[in-house]
C-alpha cells in the first residue's frame, strides 16, 4: 500500500473513520436494505483501494497519481448512483433506467476487477474475462460446456441490478460480518495481541525441550485465530519467533517451516478460525459454533503432529528454552481474553457473528481505555490515548476490510457468471465423471483443484471459489454439506504451505533467509497428518464429534496415536537416532492408523509397534547435530 502524506493521508484517514463508523453503526443498530448496504460499503472500499494500492507495485508509493484519483471518483459515482436508483430496479431488474445506467454497470465491473488485481493479483480478472466470454459466446463451446449465448443486457443487468451479481452474497458478507470481524481483529492486534500471545506461549512452554519452537507454534496458533490470515500471522509473530528459533539452534529452514505451519493452523483452529469459517456458516446455513465443534479435533491433531515432530527434533538438537522473564500483567490478559470471551458468549446464546463481534469490540475498547486510566490516572491523558487507539483501530480495521473486500468483490463477479452460465454444475459433473462416481477419486481431484486455486489466491478466496465449484459435487455424492465444505476449506488453507506457490512459506523464508523450497518441503512434512485427516472425516465423521460415543472415542484415540508416530518418524529420533526403515514403517503405520477402518488401523498399529521396538533396541549412537 502507498505510504501517503499530507492531503491524501488526511483524505484516507477520514474515509477509514467513516467506513469503520458505518460498519459499527449497521452492526449495532441494523443494516440498510441489501443493495444499499453493499453499495455504501463498496463506495468506501473501492475509493480507498485506488487511493492506497498502486497499479504497479514498483511505482513510487507516497503520492496518488491523477488517474487513480479519477478511478476513485468513478467508483464513487457508480456505487453512489446505485443507491439512488435501487428502488426503481427493485421490482424489475431487467430494465435500464437510462444510458448512464449501462455505463455504470460496465465501468463498475471493470473497476472491481482492476481493484481485485491490485489487491490479490491477476487471478480474478483472468477468470472474469474468461467467464464473460463464456457467457456471451457459450454456443461455440463443445459438448457439455455449450449453452445459449447471454446478451449484453442479460449479463450486465444481472451483475449491476441484482443481488445475484456484484451485490451478491460475497459482497454481502464483506459488508456485514467480515467487516465487523476485521474491526474486532484490528483492535485485538493494535492493543498488543501478538506480543501477549508470544509471552503467554513462553510462560507455557518456554523452558521445555524445544521451547523456542513450541513458543512459535503456540503464539502463531493463538494470534492466527484472531488475525484471519496466515500471511499476516507470519509477519506479526514470525518477526519475533523466527530469530528466537535460529538463535536457539534450529536451522533456517526449520525455523521458517515451524512459523509457517503454526501460522497456517490458526485458520482452522476454533474458537475463531479466521474469516473462512464465518463465510462457511453463511453458505451452508449452520451456526458458527456447530462448525467450530466439528473442526476442533482435526485442528488439535494438526498441532499435535507439529508438536511431536518439533519435540523430538529438539531433543536431537538438544535445544531447550529459557521461558519468559517478563511478567504478564492481569490487564494484558484482560485486553485480549475478555473480548474473546464476550464474543464466544454472545455466539453461545444465539447472537449472530456480526452482533457478537460488535459487542466484543465495544468491550475491548472499554477494557483498553480502562487500562489507560489505571496506568495514567490522568483523565486528559487517558482521553488522548483513547483517541489515538481509535484512530489506529480505524486505520488497521479499514485496511483489513479493504484487503478482504477487494478479493471478495472480485470473486463475486466470477461466482455470479459461474452461476448464470451453469459452469459450476458442469464442472461438478465432470469431476464426478472423472472420478467414476467414486468418492475417494473425487476427493483427490477436489484436493488438487483446491491447491491450484490456492496458488494464485489467499486461502479465504480459494475457499470461496472451491465452495462454489467443488462442494456441490461432493454433496451430490452423499457427503453432508458440513463435511464437504470443511474438506475444501482445509485444503484451500493448506495451499499456504504447499509448494510450488505457498505464500506463508515465502514470507517465513524471507524472514529466516532460508531456502523456500526446502522450507516448503519441511512444512508439508510437519503438516502431513493434516493432509490425511480431511479424507478420514469424509468417510467417518467421528473426528467431527458426530456419531456414537464409542465411534468418537475410538476414532480420536487411533488418530491421535497415528499422528504421534508420524511426528516421531518425521523427527527421526527417540532416545537415539532412528534408521530409515523403522522411520518409514512408523510413517506408513501412523497414516494407516488415521484411516477410518479398524483392520487398517490395527495393521498400522502393528507396524508402528515393530518400528518402535526396533528403534528402541537400536544401539546406534546419536550423531552430532
Amino acid at each position: 500500500m502507498r505510504k501517503l502524506t499530507g492531503f491524501w493521508r488526511h483524505v484516507v484517514t477520514a474515509l477509514s473513520v467513516m467506513l469503520v463508523l458505518f460498519q459499527l453503526y449497521t452492526a449495532g443498530f441494523g443494516v440498510f436494505p441489501d443493495i444499499v448496504q453493499r453499495s455504501v460499503h463498496l463506495f468506501f472500499v473501492l475509493t480507498m483501494l485506488f487511493l492506497l494500492m498502486p497499479a504497479n507495485k514498483k511505482k513510487k508509493t507516497d503520492t496518488v497519481p491523477w488517474y487513480d484519483v479519477v478511478l476513485s471518483m468513478i467508483c464513487m459515482v457508480c456505487t453512489g448512483y446505485m443507491i439512488l436508483i435501487y428502488e426503481k430496479i427493485l421490482w424489475d431488474p431487467s430494465q435500464w433506467i437510462n444510458s448512464f445506467d449501462k455505463i455504470c454497470a460496465v465501468l463498475l465491473t471493470i473497476l472491481i476487477l482492476e481493484g481485485s488485481r491490485r489487491a490479490v493479483g491477476l487471478t480474478f480478472p483472468i477468470m472474469a474475462a474468461f467467464f464473460l466470454f463464456y457467457a456471451a459466446f457459450g454456443q461455440i463451446f463443445p459438448g457439455l460446456w455449450a449453452h445459449k449465448n447471454f446478451s449484453f443486457n442479460q449479463i450486465f443487468q444481472n451483475l449491476y441490478h441484482t443481488t445475484n451479481g456484484i451485490w451478491g452474497q460475497m459482497v454481502g458478507l464483506s459488508a456485514g460480518m467480515l467487516a465487523m470481524f476485521g474491526i474486532f481483529g484490528a483492535i485485538l492486534s493494535v492493543t498488543g495481541g501478538s506480543q501477549t500471545f508470544i509471552r503467554l506461549a513462553q510462560k507455557m512452554t518456554g523452558k521445555a525441550v524445544g521451547g523456542p519452537g513450541k513458543v512459535a507454534l503456540i503464539a502463531s496458533g493463538l494470534f492466527g485465530m484472531v488475525s484471519g490470515s496466515a500471511m499476516a500471522n507470519v509477519v506479526a509473530t514470525g518477526t519475533f519467533t523466527i530469530p528466537m528459533m535460529k538463535d536457539a539452534g534450529y536451522s533456517k529452514e526449520w525455523s521458517a517451516a515451524i512459523s509457517a505451519v503454526g501460522s497456517t493452523g490458526g485458520q482452522i483452529m476454533p474458537p475463531i478460525m479466521g474469516a473462512g469459517a464465518f463465510i462457511m456458516a453463511q453458505l451452508i446455513g449452520l451456526s458458527y459454533l456447530t462448525i467450530a465443534k466439528a473442526a476442533i479435533v482435526p485442528a488439535l491433531l494438526y498441532y499435535m503432529g507439529a508438536f511431536v515432530a518439533l519435540h523430538y527434533l529438539s531433543k536431537r538438537l538438544k535445544i531447550f528454552g529459557e521461558g519468559c522473564k517478563e511478567k504478564i500483567r492481569v490487564i494484558e490478559f484482560a485486553i485480549i481474553f475478555v473480548p474473546l470471551a464476550v464474543f464466544i458468549a454472545f455466539l453461545a446464546v444465539g447472537y449472530t457473528v456480526t452482533k457478537a463481534a460488535f459487542y466484543a469490540t465495544v468491550v475491548s475498547v472499554i477494557v483498553t481505555v480502562f487500562s489507560f486510566a489505571m496506568a495514567t490516572k490522568n483523565p486528559a491523558q487517558t482521553a488522548k490515548q483513547a483517541g489515538g487507539l481509535c484512530m489506529k483501530v480505524a486505520k488497521s480495521g479499514a485496511e483489513s476490510i479493504l484487503s478482504m473486500a477487494g478479493l471478495l468483490a472480485g470473486a463475486q463477479i466470477s461466482i455470479a457468471l459461474i452461476s448464470q452460465t451453469g459452469f459450476g454444475v458442469k464442472l461438478s459433473s465432470l469431476i464426478m465423471s472423472l472420478g467414476g462416481n467414486y468418492l475417494f477419486l473425487c476427493l483427490l481431484l477436489s484436493m488438487v483443484v483446491c491447491f491450484i486455486l490456492g496458488m494464485g489466491l489467499p486461502p479465504t478466496a480459494a475457499y470461496v471459489l472451491a465452495a462454489a465449484i467443488l462442494a456441490p459435487a461432493l454433496i451430490s455424492l452423499g457427503l453432508d454439506p458440513l463435511v464437504a465444505h470443511l474438506f475444501v476449506f482445509y485444503f484451500a488453507n493448506f495451499g499456504a504451505i504447499t509448494p510450488p506457490v505457498c505464500a506463508a512459506v515465502f514470507l517465513s523464508s524471507g524472514i529466516a533467509e532460508s531456502n523456500w523450497l526446502k522450507t516448503g518441503g519441511l512444512s508439508v512434512m510437519i503438516a502431513i497428518p493434516a493432509f490425511v485427516v480431511p479424507f478420514t472425516f469424509a468417510y467417518n465423521d467421528a473426528l467431527m464429534l458426530s456419531g456414537s460415543l464409542m465411534d468418537i472415542v475410538l476414532g480420536v484415540i487411533t488418530s491421535a496415536v497415528g499422528v504421534y508416530f508420524i511426528g516421531l518418524a518425521i523427527a527421526g529420533f527417540m532416545k537415539r537416532e532412528m534408521s530409515i526403515i523403522p522411520r518409514a514403517l512408523m510413517f506408513v503405520g501412523g497414516i494407516a492408523m488415521i484411516v477410518p477402518h479398524m483392520m487398517v488401523s490395527l495393521i498400522g498399529l502393528a507396524l508402528c509397534v515393530v518400528a518402535f521396538v526396533v528403534s528402541a533396541g537400536n544401539k546406534k549412537q546419536l550423531k552430532e547435530a
